[in-house]
């Protein structure tokens, strides 16, 4: 796979660099009209990408517009649309450009939220990110004392998407209550049971369970605190070989998250019953 040199320095700035106001040329004149994203009036900038592209971008507050600028100025052509209203309603949501592959979108939403937390620090961040077709991928959703976790978009997921009427209502994507389960969003009710039965009998060890098994044989889940580094493994095997009797005679690959939604490492469980670990 071929990745853009421009792209993933605009990559790398958000991870380490967070929104440098000095960086940015002054903004202009404060809009008169309050712009938020769930009811965006979008503004195209004049400068393009170093890419060539130009984002698009509408923001809520005044800090909201300068991490909005930093977005457009530092995203490498990477972000097609941006909408930020976070200091006031914690939601940032972002459309992808179609040079952005799909094994990349993690690592640009890790790299969001980077920026974001580094900007609006302590505060809980729902982060949403769409395709170039305004279709939902996943959301990331922060919160200080628990970490990050991340909700995989499946086809029986409905979200509002950026520029439509109003806040999503659909609870599939809401962040529970603190304390609370993840929202099941398997992609078939058999994925949804088993995610279910993982999280009630895991719930000490188990911050999330997202299955998409019966289709794609798809795994994802984040590990409390609890979990010593040692025990990730043991883990791991459990849940896989708990998912292959429910689903049986089908490899199965499953994605490992610590308590602050950095990427363990990814284990595949093969249809005759060995693990491979890559980290």
């Amino acid at each position: 796979m071929n990745r853009q040199p421009a792209a993933y320095g605009g990559l790398l700035l958000l991870v380490i660099g967070g929104c440098n106001p000095a960086a940015i040329e002054a903004p202009p004149p404060a809009p008169t009209e309050v712009r938020r994203p769930a009811e965006p009036s979008p503004r195209a900038l004049p400068e393009p990408s170093a890419t060539g592209r130009t984002t698009i971008i509408s923001w809520d507050t005044k800090r909201d517009e300068t991490f909005a600028e930093f977005l457009r100025d530092h995203s490498g052509g990477m972000i097609k649309e941006a909408a930020v209203g976070i200091e006031r309603h914690g939601e940032l949501r972002v459309v992808l450009d179609k040079s952005v592959a799909p094994d990349d979108t993690l690592d640009l939403t890790k790299s969001l939220m980077a920026g974001a937390r580094k900007d609006f620090p302590d505060q809980p961040i729902k982060l949403k990110v769409f395709d170039p077709a305004r279709e939902p991928i996943l959301t990331a959703h922060y919160d200080p004392a628990q970490g990050i976790r991340y909700q995989i978009a499946h086809d029986a997921t409905s979200d509002a998407r950026p520029g439509s009427e109003g806040p999503a209502t659909t609870a599939r994507t809401a962040p529970p209550p603190s304390g609370d389960s993840t929202a099941r969003l398997g992609g078939t009710a058999n994925d949804r049971k088993f995610a279910a039965w993982a999280e009630d009998h895991g719930k000490k060890y188990l911050r999330y369970v997202e299955a998409d098994l019966e289709k794609h044989g798809r795994l994802w889940f984040g590990v409390t605190r609890e979990v010593k580094p040692g025990d990730v493994k043991d883990l791991t095997r459990s849940l896989l070989e708990g998912a292959q009797r429910e689903f049986p005679r089908r490899d199965i690959v499953a994605t490992v998250f610590d308590p602050n939604g950095e990427r363990i490492g990814r284990a595949h469980l093969g249809s005759n019953g060995d693990i491979r670990w890559e980290h």
